[in-house]
């Protein structure tokens, strides 16, 4: 007798091919995930310096809203994000733009937290983009 030759089941392919496209899915998302992860780590680079200028924090707000995000916890990072720098910047006008008799009490402390939360941003969203 010979042998039968060897034929998937339509039962087996049924189940490979949504497998392989989830896999393959998957793929694209993570590389289209990746290059959202490197624009937005880029465009939040040069708040980890020293003390922010509000025309630095300007810049790096407009820099992150220009990025549009598909993968959705980028999305709520960023919308965090903007949310942080906004205040910082506002503060730091408010700083600069103040009298004789300096920015009111609490200016200091609000742009000290407001980089701090900035910095743990960036390495949050570094943690999430590290594959």
């Amino acid at each position: 007798m010979k042998p039968m030759p060897s034929r998937l089941s339509s039962a087996v392919w049924t189940a490979i091919v949504p497998l392989a496209l989830v896999v393959v899915g998957a793929a694209g998302c993570n590389a289209e995930r990746k290059q959202e992860c490197d624009k937005f780590i880029t465009a939040m680079g040069p708040m980890q310096g020293g003390p922010p200028s509000a025309e630095a924090t300007d810049r790096v707000l407009a820099d992150v809203s220009a990025i549009p995000f598909q993968d959705e916890p980028l999305q709520v990072y960023a919308t965090n994000y903007k949310n942080t720098l906004t205040v910082l910047s506002n503060t730091l006008k408010l700083k600069d733009g103040a009298g004789p008799d300096g920015p009111p009490n609490g200016t200091n402390d609000v742009i000290k937290a407001k980089s701090k939360e900035a910095r743990t941003d960036f390495d949050d969203i570094s943690r999430y983009c590290t594959p």
